[in-house]
């Protein structure tokens, strides 16, 4: 008998749409035209950095959260992304 959580329950039906959804969306982007598939990934890259870069001079969560929002919201929820997976001990951020 499986006595899983109902968090794991939560967690790994995210997970199985998740890992659907993904296959779709990698099955549409290869359908693009090869160029517009660079220009995505380039495009996507360039936030990234961006979003990094923003982590790295932003010196408090308050100054990195209003730098972001300057940003527009793709940008400020990759920020946000980035200093809780990489820069959470700076921001003085919890991670679970």
């Amino acid at each position: 008998m499986s006595s899983e959580s109902q968090e794991e329950k939560l967690t790994n039906a995210i997970n199985s749409l998740t890992e659907k959804i993904s296959g779709l969306l990698l099955e549409e982007f290869i359908k693009l035209p090869q160029e517009l598939q660079l220009n995505i990934v380039m495009i996507k890259s360039a936030q990234l950095l961006l979003a990094n870069i923003l982590c790295h001079v932003a010196t408090t969560k308050i100054e990195l959260q209003k730098i972001a929002d300057e940003q527009g919201n793709e940008i400020s929820e990759l920020s946000l992304n980035c200093a809780y997976s990489g820069f959470s001990d700076k921001f003085e951020m919890v991670k679970h």
